[in-house]
């Protein structure tokens, strides 16, 4: 568990600060938080989210995983 998603469980999801690229969950709440930014088109949203989406595949996560946890609730990682 990266230090993000420690922080995160530890308030609750409040902790907004997520820059591990090597952690999917990270990934996946940066796209979340990414898609409710406010901006004058969807487009520069879309193109954002993407170059993420890259990113964290050229870390070696999968794509179908990211977009599927970004797809769900605030991502979280799963207690063990």
């Amino acid at each position: 568990m990266c230090k993000d998603c420690q922080a995160a469980k530890e308030t609750s999801g409040l902790w907004t600060q997520f820059d591990s690229p090597k952690c999917p969950y990270c990934t996946a709440r940066l796209i979340q938080r990414i898609g409710k930014l406010r901006t004058p088109t969807s487009d520069a949203i879309t193109a954002r989210r993407r170059v993420v989406l890259v990113d964290a595949v050229a870390c070696g996560h999968e794509e179908a995983l990211i977009r599927k946890l970004a797809k769900g609730p605030l991502s979280v990682e799963p207690s063990k």
